[in-house]
């Protein structure tokens, strides 16, 4: 167990050493440019919401006379207890937004995420397939990443529903956070380990069957891209690093099986 914990999390430092390599460069031009688009609006639109949300709450308080000399200190408290609750949210919207914007992205630029994939893996060893087209992969990936949206969808509104029944029982609804950080990570996984299953001609059903059997390295190395893809600037730049992490967990975990 903690072996395969150890190796999901290795798979995401190897990926980004393979990312660094030159050859690699031209082909993540577009998915980072577009990862970088689509964060910086969206954290933007989000982030100056929370704010105006959070800055019209009214810290100020009257009490009674005898006690105005405490106004001053419960009013710093209460604000600083506003700004706290800002952050913790944000901090929950960005985990949210993780996996969120990477469906979306994956959908806008999943060929070129495609090409990447299969440049990166043809840098461990020769894979058995042919070299692909933009314009192949474009074909194929299209209906693929639309089934893996509904499977995301499907499941993050049964986790809604859950979340919000969770949400009025005390102490129990501490667990909501740790729920969805769970699932996001599967989820980024999922998409992460699909760019090398597709290219070797594996369907959906197997990429999700074969997950299921490396679950704890799975859960391990979607975590760790779950908590790079929620911290600001990093997150601009994970997709390279998750791609050929993903690559890496592929070539080395998931192919010796396959062959034995």
């Amino acid at each position: 167990m903690i072996q395969d914990l150890r190796e999901g999390v290795n798979c995401v430092s190897e990926g980004f050493e393979l990312a660094r390599r030159r050859s690699l460069r031209p082909y993540m031009v577009v998915p980072l440019i577009t990862n970088i688009l689509l964060f910086t609006i969206s954290g933007y639109l989000v982030t100056s919401y929370a704010y105006e949300w959070i800055a019209g709450w009214s810290t100020a308080v009257d009490l009674w006379s005898w006690l105005d000399w405490l106004e001053p200190f419960i009013d710093q408290l209460l604000g600083a207890l506003k700004w706290l609750i800002f952050a913790v949210i944000i901090l929950g919207l960005l985990f949210i937004m993780g996996s969120t914007f990477t469906m979306f992205t994956h959908l806008v630029v999943g060929p070129f995420i495609g090409i990447l994939g299969e440049k990166a893996e043809r840098e461990l060893h020769t894979p058995s397939y042919p070299q692909h087209t933009l314009g192949q992969i474009a074909l194929r990936t299209l209906g693929r990443e639309f089934r893996k949206l509904i499977y995301w969808l499907v499941r993050a509104a049964g986790l809604g529903v859950l979340s919000l029944i969770l949400y009025f029982i005390p102490g129990v609804n501490a667990a909501v956070p740790v729920l969805w950080f769970l699932f996001g990570s599967w989820i980024l996984a999922m998409q992460y380990l699909d760019v090398p299953a597709d290219n070797n001609g594996r369907s959906f059903p197997e990429l999700l069957a074969l997950m299921r059997q490396h679950r704890a390295s799975v859960m391990a190395f979607g975590a760790v891209v779950m908590a790079l893809t929620s911290l600001p600037i990093v997150n601009l730049f994970i997709i390279p690093v998750a791609v050929c992490g993903g690559v890496v967990f592929w070539v080395k975990k998931v192919q010796p099986q396959l062959a034995g």
